[in-house]
């Protein structure tokens, strides 16, 4: 059985696409599927110094630990996050940061992963998408060559939503 993880930046509608997401995998018997949201998780603002704290008093946040352990131990992944300022969301660099400052065996969480990337934005949520799929590329995961894109003014429609979900399903099974 395969284990999927669905990262969600936001619990606001990026948590809401994942769970629609989440629906089409748990309707597949090899593929066991979990979202998680970041906010969930208690991580500071990366800073250099504050690694430095960290370090000198060898007390990284859990949470840092937790976040890579749900990454290394899936199989595939599916990201769903805003577009901030035309860019990636705050919230996942931020915990991209920690996970590669903090932790030994981090790019396992990402060398020769399945990806497949989503957004549900204010905006086209295109610079996200583009962005996001360098630095995925540049850990070594295998970034699906397409995204769902949400967006207040256009819904994605049902028939390119799966077709997308049975497309990367078929990479990963």
């Amino acid at each position: 059985m395969k284990n999927l993880l669905i990262v969600s930046s936001t619990k606001n509608s990026n948590y809401e696409l994942s769970n629609d997401i989440k629906e089409f995998f748990d309707k597949k018997k090899d593929i066991l599927c979990s979202v998680i949201s970041l906010e969930e998780f208690d991580l500071p603002l990366y800073t250099p110094g504050l690694e430095e704290t960290f370090k000198s008093s060898n007390s990284f946040p859990d949470d840092i630990s937790k976040v890579k352990e749900l990454l290394v131990s899936s199989d595939a992944l599916i990201w769903c996050s805003p577009e901030y300022n035309g860019g990636i969301s705050p919230i996942l660099t931020n915990t991209i940061a920690w996970i590669s400052r903090a932790t030994e065996d981090w790019k396992d969480g990402f060398k020769d992963k399945h990806s497949l990337i989503c957004t549900s934005s204010g905006g086209n949520g295109l610079n996200f998408i583009e962005g996001f799929r360098l630095q995925l590329d540049y850990l070594g995961a295998f970034v699906m060559d397409k995204s769902i894109v949400k967006t207040k003014k256009k819904e994605i429609e049902k028939d390119e939503f799966l077709e997308i979900l049975g497309k990367f399903y078929s990479q990963i099974s």
